[in-house]
């Protein structure tokens, strides 16, 4: 705990720095886990510009950047001790402690439509009423979940099918079941810290890494990888999570203000994203002119969702029999989102 007293006494300091320049408003902090200018931190500057515009003001949002605070980890006993309003967490990462938010983590469980995915991330009641115990039981609350953008393969060998995954050392989150999701595909799971993913990469110590296209242009893992693979297997999905204390005594009104904006948001920048996207794919293949980018066709992509039906049933498995309903319930949701959007 003397790690988080720490962390704390520096969220508490830094917040006191920011107010010292500025108004007297209510300060609300919110640590993401990348550096300027990726999805992010899109994300937390337009929360922060309409809760500031919403209110006159009277909250202020200060973000602070990855590693700022510490690890994910640290941010999120941080939120939910109540030192931070607000962070930015993958699914991945929550998976450790709410096993269930891992149905993310199953590749094709998402639609392939963008306004059935955005009511199912910021709507869903199998997720939001079914799962908030499970939140609420670590002291976190999920307010919305949003895509960064389809989860493309950063790697230094081509692939076409499953068995171009022999050997392959795919770098993943820490998330028991993301290790099974590709070992389903075919590789060779190899959980590592995101810091260490371009050193890995470009001394071939794993041979590829999923992530956004923003985060493969952000962070330059396209400087050291010879292919960028579309898969188009599973969005990369992001959480935004509060302290569950902290938002109960929040007025109504405050709790109110925090869901209508975050779904506001949520819909803006799943709107946005894959704009985004194709905007910074071109600069990729423009600025390394030699980068292969493969977009794999539905015949491909066929092999690999009939592997996923492996993954399925690992969740059931990983979810103290919670799974089998949870995954039953979202199907349908989706199921009847595609019917009546479609």
């Amino acid at each position: 705990m003397e790690l988080f007293k720490s962390l704390s006494t520096i969220v508490t300091a830094a917040s006191f720095a920011c107010l010292a320049t500025g108004a007297q408003a209510e300060t609300w902090k919110y640590a993401i886990e990348v550096s300027q200018g990726d999805i992010q931190d899109m994300y937390a500057q337009e929360f922060k510009k309409r809760i500031e515009a919403k209110t006159d003001g009277e909250i202020e949002v200060n973000i602070f950047y990855g590693g700022t605070l510490g690890t994910s980890a640290d941010a999120t006993e941080l939120v939910a001790d109540g030192a931070l309003q607000f962070a930015n967490i993958s699914l991945g990462h929550l998976g450790t402690f709410v096993p269930e938010i891992q149905l993310f983590s199953i590749p094709f469980i998402l639609s392939e439509n963008n306004e059935v995915n955005k009511q199912l991330m910021t709507d869903s009641s199998t997720v939001y009423q079914g799962m908030e115990q499970g939140f609420a039981r670590t002291g976190l609350r999920l307010m919305s979940i949003y895509s960064e953008g389809e989860d493309a393969w950063a790697a230094n060998r081509e692939v076409h099918a499953p068995e171009d995954l022999d050997n392959f050392k795919m770098r993943i989150l820490v998330s028991p079941l993301q290790v099974e999701a590709f070992k389903d595909l075919g590789a060779n799971p190899t959980p590592l810290p995101f810091g260490e993913i371009y050193g890995a990469l470009q001394l071939k110590m794993i041979d590829g890494v999923g992530q956004p296209i923003s985060s493969v242009y952000q962070s330059k893992f396209f400087e050291v990888t010879d292919y960028l693979i579309s898969a188009r297997h599973q969005l990369f999905t992001s959480s935004i999570i509060t302290g569950d204390d902290w938002f109960q005594n929040l007025p109504a009104e405050r709790q109110q203000l925090v869901r209508d904006t975050m779904t506001e948001v949520t819909h803006y920048m799943m709107d946005e994203v894959p704009r985004l996207e194709q905007e910074f794919l071109a600069r990729i293949l423009e600025e390394k002119p030699e980068m292969t980018y493969i977009s794999l066709n539905e015949t491909e992509r066929d092999v690999f969702r009939a592997r996923a039906e492996q993954t399925r049933k690992k969740f059931v498995g990983m979810t103290d029999g919670k799974g089998e309903q949870i995954l039953k319930d979202f199907l349908a949701e989706r199921a009847e989102l595609e019917q009546r959007l479609n």
